[in-house]
């Protein structure tokens, strides 16, 4: 009898511990006892991220990596931005070394499968284009660079989609592949290669801010495809990914309901449930993520909502005066989502 005892408790203890995952979900403890979040990005340009004279850091992976500051700590200033080469992101993840990946950086299905890099969700869409040191005179289509050596980082969607252009349209591109982005953008400065391939937001940030005096470089208006850029984090991670999704989701979802940064004190009393929500009037639901109750009030009242966090740094009250395109809401015929907060 007290040999079954003895088993029923010892099932029942069983039962009652936490999984493997679960246990092994450190969800916000390493950010929370370093002080900061720390984002990964490309910081070899100044296309992403840069940090002025006065310390003060600009670019859409700063303005981004800022929420989750604000979300969790109630402060936009602590976080960090690492510089993350593609091929390094994993192990980053995997070691704490940053907790969100950003950098404009499209994971292929073989990387994710064989990997613990885990989207988030998407932050915004790019184009795959190409890019000229000194394009050829008179100059009309893509036909004319017909044969020409294109430099492109290799291992990468933008590889496999140069390939298929280049099989598609039969223009005998002789495809020369790179395995950092250092070496890519050498490559092309010492015109190793005609052309270049890689993402509009990349290659509009070297035309505004050539490595060489005599640089004359230009982006083609050729889309070789258009890609889904997504924030990553550690797959073990699933409160991180979680949460997240949701402060990614608190500026679009702003701009879905035309609140801005400069009406945003107008809606403080708003009875929908949604928008309360959002804006932390009740305070619970964010309270549940285990998140400070009004960030994305204090957010979008000082960075604005998406709309306006794109224009900003990447649109036309940029250098780079990329169109929003694809980045607008889907019903203003862009293809961004928002979920209602509920």
């Amino acid at each position: 009898m007290k040999l079954k005892f003895f088993f029923i408790s010892l099932f029942l203890c069983l039962i009652n511990l936490p999984s493997p995952a679960q246990s092994a979900d450190p969800g916000l403890k390493y950010i929370r006892n370093r002080g900061k979040v720390i984002c990964g990005t490309d910081l070899s340009v100044k296309t992403f991220a840069y940090t002025d004279k006065e310390n003060f850091r600009h670019g859409i992976d700063a303005d981004i990596c800022r929420m989750f500051a604000l979300a969790i700590f109630g402060n936009s200033e602590n976080f960090a931005l690492k510089n993350i080469p593609a091929d390094k992101i994993n192990r980053a993840l995997a070691n704490n070394q940053i907790d969100i990946m950003l950098g404009n950086t499209s994971v292929a299905a073989q990387t994710e499968i064989s990997s613990q890099i885990s989207p988030i969700d998407v932050l915004y869409y790019d184009k795959q284009v190409f890019a000229v040191n000194h394009p050829k005179d008179n100059a009309t289509s893509m036909e004319d660079y017909r044969g020409a050596k294109v430099c492109v980082l290799k291992n990468t969607p933008f590889e496999e989609n140069l390939r298929g252009y280049n099989l598609r349209y039969g223009l005998e591109f002789k495809v020369l592949g790179f395995s950092s982005a250092q070496a890519l953008r050498e490559a092309f400065y010492l015109n190793r290669c005609d052309l270049i391939t890689s993402s509009q937001i990349y290659l509009r940030g070297l035309a505004t801010a050539p490595m060489t005096k005599d640089s004359q470089i230009v982006v083609l208006p050729e889309e070789i495809a258009v890609q889904p850029i997504y924030a990553y984090a550690d797959r073990g991670n699933t409160t991180l990914r979680i949460i997240g999704k949701w402060i990614i989701n608190a500026p679009k979802l702003a701009e879905a309901m035309e609140i801005s940064s400069k009406n945003i004190d107008s809606f403080i009393g708003i009875r929908d449930v949604s928008t309360a929500n959002l804006l932390g009037v009740n305070g619970k639901l964010w309270i549940k993520f285990g998140l400070k109750p009004d960030w994305a009030k204090q957010y979008i009242k000082s960075y604005g909502n998406f709309g306006e966090i794109y224009e900003r740094n990447l649109g036309k009250d940029s250098v780079l005066l990329i169109e929003r395109d694809k980045n607008y809401l889907w019903d203003r015929g862009g293809l961004l989502t928002a979920q209602p907060f509920i």
